[in-house]
């Protein structure tokens, strides 16, 4: 009996042993081409799982008594492999047709892209990431069907113009609304955020999406979801990027000095335009020198002699302003990011510096980020928090736009190129008529910074309650503080410059927002007899925005006590350096019902729906009941019996979608529907006048959207394409109607307008090549627009600076005079009347419509990418046509008697001077005035070579090392542009071209390392 006892406890003793050892599985993970898949998940029970390299290997350690792995990955299907008696292993998994593309975010969720009845755009990571820009949304450009994106400035930081399916209000609010891993954020804010920490871009364009958001959602919704963890081994990844940002090719030729004096001397003078002193002198050497002015006659020999030395000296003075206030800007950017996990809790987060030097002195963007992003899971409690915060440190030039000559881009072009920079004692030779030296003088002697926070935390928690039924609730803040200062120093000329106290100024002020959001509510998600799906949600909702700024700006500065306010002289009426105060604060609310269900069969049909219920605050309480709509339905038509004989198409779809939504951007105030009041006065004495007559019928700016889409992919899924037609109808548009004058007021902002956009939206990718070694992937997208305004209320048009709202026109279309070119018998512009017809005569009474607009008719992108072994290669186009401008600058450089101060175009050379002469540049002289035209609106069409980029990646057989592989790469941002613009850039987001701060060139090398 002991001997029995002993040999069973010897038994269990090596079988507990062997239960105990532990065995490492290694191995690799390809797709069905034999391409390496990194990212795969591979779990055994009982064991913590890991994810493959970036060339498929994995090493897993797993008890003794695993008999089975399980591996799944994102567009692939799942598979349990044996490793009974194996070590080593590898597989080859298979493309899952059903999960291509699996899911599209819509922020209250998630639903299967084959389920999914609306409009939806993707953009991946791998598209974002280390693009060396700041701003995220101009990486964006090229990428999706139906979004444009213009950058508004080259300034590191900007923001750009973002519009989706054209523009639907005659007001500010274009903005698309961007939602953050469920969490409304500003818009044009992401400077202060990191790019690289985005996982998908999801671009929801039509009712099935858009509608989801009620009152925010007719400019469309951006959907960023943020990266997170996988169960596995812990990674750790550093990327380092380092470049020069160069300035663009500039299509302005401008007169050096040899052309100017030639155009003083040839055109200016003989002319009679230029004022002449006591001395006979105009301040034009060209012409004052010239043997041919008729003062050189009564010049002495000696006299004679000093001019032509003079001229000499001046002809050898060639400036190149552009030299002076332009520069080859660095770029530097680090990151360094861990994620992880296991089966109950999965964590990323990130740490990243960026530098950018701007191509114009003095501009600069520093930024530091942080994320962290925790996901905890139980059998039925889900918890997933996002935060990120970071600080950005922006430096501006005096103006990123505008002729105005404290601009050193405007000053770049405009100053004389004979006259010199510094003056003998090598200092800015500032001065009144020096427009170069002034503003070259500013970038060192004052300062325009904008210091920028910006935090967000959003924590969703989902509880499964019983057969399907769920709780789900969101809360998120998004905050952001900017803290501006503008620094003058007394010394300098712009600091005597001043009018209040001539001893310069320092002004800071501070603008914040801060938003809460929460959202509560059942969820219900349920599979029926294994046919029927449906999946729904109940949820309350309300959103909280505060606004507040407050700025100050002191005069008569203390140089001995520095760049700070306490520099600033008190201010009395006896010194009349009373300081500038100005604030505002403002507030808004909503309050929404939100109840959206899907409804599956069989993998087939889907019928989709939402209704929502918003009450903003910034209308009146009777027009806060609005009720917001969509329904959708997809049909999977290769899910039929009839598609089963064919073997080339693998997916096929049709689907369609109506619904409405509204635009609370398109307020221009939180309380415009009341009667405002503001600070006044008369005759001296102060008081409070009224500032707004209020609009007791103020609603929310509407639209209801019709959309049709086809999905196919065929040939092994090697040919993927997309096709969308859409009618977006606005309605309730802003738009000022004349008011009795008797109210103190002439116009009064009405819900009255109309705009109908309508287009066709097309998307392709094709793998050319796709084996072990070789994949090519060509593709392109192309959207076709058009915009036309169908009401106005009671008016049928009205102008709006250089352009003009009118019923059956685009927005944005220009208003001007024709031109048709200059007489050659007497140099005077022909211009065109009323009816298109020749006339002599300028007149603002024959302003036509006739010019174009700049909302782009036709946008899109190209795109190659392709991979040998380790080698990939990318190269991204964008494009833009049916775009024209008002180019001002040009204008401004043919000025002729209107602007002889200023450089000109060597063009300028070809002005009419005698009768006969045919040019397209009228004559400078007494009587000749050049106006605005069309010949100042120019074509800006565009196609651009966005973005090259190369790169090989190093992998690592041996699992063990501590570096898993690493890839090196270079890239181009915007190499190359074909466009007859005329100017800095065609792209620029205003439809007045001013001065602005060009989009720079960029090169740029970096390393990604894996550990």
């Amino acid at each position: 009996m002991r001997k029995a006892i002993l040999v069973l406890l010897c038994v269990a003793l090596n079988i507990g042993q062997l239960l105990a050892q532990t065995r490492t599985i290694t191995g690799k993970v390809t797709d069905p081409a034999g391409l390496p898949l990194s990212g795969v998940t591979i779990i055994a029970k009982g064991a913590a799982g890991t994810t493959t390299a970036s060339d498929g290997t994995f090493k897993l350690s797993v008890p003794g008594s695993v008999k089975v792995i399980s591996l799944s990955a994102v567009g692939y299907e799942g598979q349990e492999l044996s490793v009974v008696g194996k070590n080593e292993v590898i597989v080859s998994m298979k493309v899952d047709n059903q999960r291509l593309e699996e899911v599209v975010v819509t922020g209250y969720g998630s639903r299967r892209k084959a389920e999914f009845t609306g409009a939806v755009s993707r953009v991946s990571s791998k598209k974002i990431e280390q693009v060396p820009m700041a701003s995220f949304e101009q990486i964006l450009q090229g990428r999706a069907p139906g979004l444009y994106i213009a950058s508004g400035s080259g300034q590191p930081g900007s923001y750009a113009r973002v519009n989706i399916r054209g523009v639907g209000t005659l007001g500010n609010g274009t903005d698309p609304l961007y939602i953050l891993d469920g969490m409304p954020i500003e818009a044009g804010v992401f400077r202060t955020m990191n790019p690289n920490d985005f996982e998908t871009v999801d671009v929801l364009k039509d009712a099935a999406g858009a509608s989801l958001y009620g009152s925010r959602g007719a400019n469309g919704v951006i959907v960023i979801t943020s990266k997170k963890g996988k169960s596995g081994k812990a990674q750790l990844q550093f990327r380092t990027q380092h470049g020069v940002n160069t300035q663009p090719t500039i299509k302005y030729d401008m007169m050096n000095t040899d052309q100017r004096l030639q155009f003083e001397e040839t055109i200016l003078g003989p002319g009679n335009i230029l004022p002449v002193n006591g001395a006979g002198l105009t301040g034009y050497p060209g012409w004052d020198y010239s043997k041919n002015n008729p003062r050189y006659g009564t010049l002495t020999p000696a006299q004679q002699q000093l001019e032509a030395h003079l001229l000499d000296s001046i002809k050898g003075i060639n400036t190149d302003w552009a030299d002076h206030f332009f520069r080859d800007g660095k770029f530097h950017s680090y990151e360094l990011n861990a994620s992880g996990g296991n089966q109950g809790m999965n964590y990323y987060t990130s740490l990243s510096a960026y530098n950018q030097e701007g191509i114009v002195l003095r501009s600069n963007l520093d930024r530091y980020t942080f994320r962290g992003n925790l996901d905890f899971k139980t059998d039925r409690l889900t918890v997933a928090i996002r935060s990120s915060a970071g600080w950005s440190k922006q430096s501006g030039i005096e103006s990123e736009a505008g002729v105005a000559l404290a601009n050193p881009i405007a000053a770049a072009y405009l100053s004389l190129p004979y006259v010199r920079l510094f003056n003998n004692a090598g200092l800015p030779d500032v001065k009144g008529s020096n427009i170069g030296a002034n503003a070259y003088d500013r970038l060192f002697t004052t300062t325009s910074l904008i210091n920028q926070f910006k935090g967000t935390l959003g924590i969703t928690a989902t509880y499964a309650v019983w057969g399907g039924i769920g709780l789900r609730t969101t809360a998120g803040v998004d905050y952001r503080n900017n803290n501006t200062s503008r620094y003058i120093d007394p010394r300098s000329f712009a600091g005597t410059s001043i009018s209040t106290g001539n001893r310069g100024s320092y002004n800071e002020g501070n603008n914040e927002n801060l938003q809460l959001m929460t959202s509560s509510g059942l969820t219900f998600n349920r599979t029926f007899n294994s046919v029927h799906t449906v999946n729904a949600q109940a949820l309350l909702e309300f959103i909280s925005n505060r606004y507040r700024a407050f700025n100050a700006t002191g005069y008569g500065l203390n140089t001995k006590l520095g760049i700070t306010p306490a520099a600033i002289t008190a201010g009395s009426t006896t010194n009349n350096m009373i300081p500038t105060i100005g604030g505002s604060k403002t507030r808004n609310a909503l309050y929404s019902l939100v109840g959206v269900a899907d409804y599956s069969y069989d993998k087939k049909y889907t019928l989709s729906a939402s209704l929502r219920r918003d009450a903003p605050s910034q209308v009146p309480e009777g027009n806060r009941n609005n009720i917001f709509w969509s329904v959708g339905a997809s049909w999977n038509i290769m899910a039929e019996d009839f598609m089963a004989s064919q073997n080339f198409l693998n997916d096929l779809r049709l689907r369609a979608s109506y619904g409405s939504s509204g635009n609370a951007n398109g307020f221009s105030s939180d309380y415009g529907y009341i009667t405002s009041y503001g600070s006044g006065g008369y005759a001296g004495v102060t008081g409070i006048v009224p500032s707004s007559p209020g609009n007791p019928s103020y609603k929310l700016e509407s639209q209801a959207i019709a959309n049709i889409g086809v999905d196919l992919s065929a040939w092994n899924n090697r040919l993927r394409a997309t096709v969308e037609w859409y009618n977006k109808k606005s309605k309730n548009l802003f738009a000022s109607q004349p008011i009795s004058r008797s109210t103190g007021f002439l116009t009064l902002s009405t819900n009255a307008a109309e705009v109908k956009n309508t287009g066709v939206e097309a998307l392709v990718a094709v793998d050319v090549i796709s084996n072990k070694d070789w994949t090519v992937t060509i593709g392109g997208n192309v959207a076709y627009l058009k915009n036309e305004i169908t009401s106005l209320g009671s008016l049928s048009e009205f102008t709006a600076g250089t352009g003009i709202y009118r019923v059956g026109l685009p927005i944005g279309t220009h208003y001007t005079v024709g031109w048709i070119g200059v007489d050659p018998q007497t140099g005077d512009a022909i211009y065109q009347d009323i009816n298109g017809n020749p006339t002599s005569v300028y007149s603002a009474s024959n302003n036509r419509a006739a010019f174009g607009t700049y909302i782009p008719k036709y946008t899109g992108g190209a795109n190659l990418d392709a991979r040998y072994k380790n080698f990939d290669f990318s190269v991204l186009f964008s494009f833009a046509e049916g775009v024209k401008r008002y180019n001002n600058e040009r204008f401004f450089y043919e000025l002729g008697n209107n602007g002889v101060s200023y450089n000109m175009t060597a063009d300028m050379l070809n002005a009419w001077t005698k009768p006969g002469q045919v040019t397209n540049f009228q004559r400078v002289g007494a009587g000749s005035t050049r106006q605005f035209s069309s010949k100042d609106i120019n074509d800006a069409s565009f196609i651009r070579l966005r973005n090259m980029q190369a790169g090989y990646t190093f992998n690592f057989k041996n699992p063990s090392k501590a570096i898993r592989g690493f890839r090196i790469y270079a890239q181009a941002q915007n190499l190359l542009t074909w466009t007859k613009w005329q100017g800095f850039d065609p792209e620029e987001s205003n439809n007045i071209a001013t001065y602005e701060f060009p989009n720079p060139r960029s090169y740029t090398f970096g390393v990604d390392v894996n550990f």
